[in-house]
Order: C-alpha cells, then structure tokens, then sequence
C-alpha cells in the first residue's frame, strides 16, 4: 500500500496504518538523525520526537509533497531544534561502514576489500569536516537518494541553491580526498 494511502487510514484513526508507516520508515529516519548527531542514544530520541511529531500533525498533511519528503522535513527541523537545545556549534558525525556503501564499487579481492575501508574511511574522515549544510545534501542527495525538488523542500531551500550547495560540497569532497 502507498504512503498516501496509509496516511489517510491513519488519519481515519487505523494504528496499523501508523504501524506501517512507522516501520517503514523508522530505519531511514534514524540514519539520517545518527548522521546528524553522531549519537546513537541521541538519534533514537531524535526520532521519537519526530514521530511523535508525525503523529501530531499528521491530519494537517497537506499533500504538497510526497510523505516521505514532508516527514524528512520533519526530521530535518526536529534535528536542528536538538542541536540548537545542545548548543552545538561544530558537530562530529560518526557513520557506519554500510552508510558509505554508495560511495564505492564492490569488493572483489582481500586487495580491493583493503582499499574499499581505506577509502570508506578517507570519505567518513572528508565528510566529518564539512560544514552541516554541506553534509546534510550529500547525505539526502547520494545515501538517502532523495531528488534536489525533494532535498529542497526538506531543507527548505531553493532547487538552484540545493544544485550550489550540492557542487560546492562535492568539490569540498574532492578537495578533502586529494589532500589523503
């Protein structure tokens, strides 16, 4: 069953709908809050704010947008109202191995499986110290697979500037991965 489907079951006061929606997306909605915080504790506190937010405001869905995008958008305003209660200024991100699995080709050998984590960890190391916006596109953008309308919206920006921010980032990337 679709997201829109589901959401006006929900809406109609069916807990499984809710049920699916949320184990649909409980695990993308906690990567992107690990990305973000680099706390696994804090990351699932993250999410429950934000389906706890769903939840809430699901009724006043207004369907501008896909669910996913409007529930990332969520997570999205949730992650940065944590932030601004934690006032963290610089963040350090820690990601798990499987997380940068877009960024590089198959294994085929031990030799290719020694450089696929050197390189898995040159790209965790390049991307910890871009700025938060920048790490915020790329990971919506290249892991989540979200289109530069959709990360727009969720980041509440234009499609142009979600297009610069994305080419600035990845040139910071390569940028960062020359200098290892």
């Amino acid at each position: 069953m679709d997201d829109e489907s589901l959401v006006e079951l929900a809406i109609d006061g069916n807990d499984e709908a809710l049920r699916i929606l949320h184990d649909r997306y409980v695990q993308p909605l906690f990567h992107y809050a690990y990305v973000q915080t680099g706390n696994h504790h804090d990351a699932e506190e993250i999410v429950q704010d934000i389906f706890y937010k769903m939840a809430k405001s699901l009724a006043s869905f207004q369907r501008k947008s896909s669910f996913k995008t409007w529930i990332f958008a969520i997570s999205r305003n949730v992650t940065i109202d944590y932030h601004r209660k934690q006032k963290k200024h610089k963040k350090s991100v820690a990601m798990p191995g499987e997380s940068l699995e877009p960024f590089t080709a198959p294994v085929k050998s031990a030799e290719d499986e020694v450089f696929q984590r050197g390189l898995k960890e040159d790209i965790f190391a390049a991307l910890k110290q871009l700025p938060s916006d920048d790490q915020a596109v790329l990971q919506l953008r290249l892991i989540e697979g979200f289109s530069i309308k959709e990360t727009a919206e969720i980041m509440s920006k234009t499609r142009f500037s979600v297009k610069s921010l994305q080419h600035r980032a990845k040139k910071k990337m390569v940028a960062l991965m020359g200098k290892r």
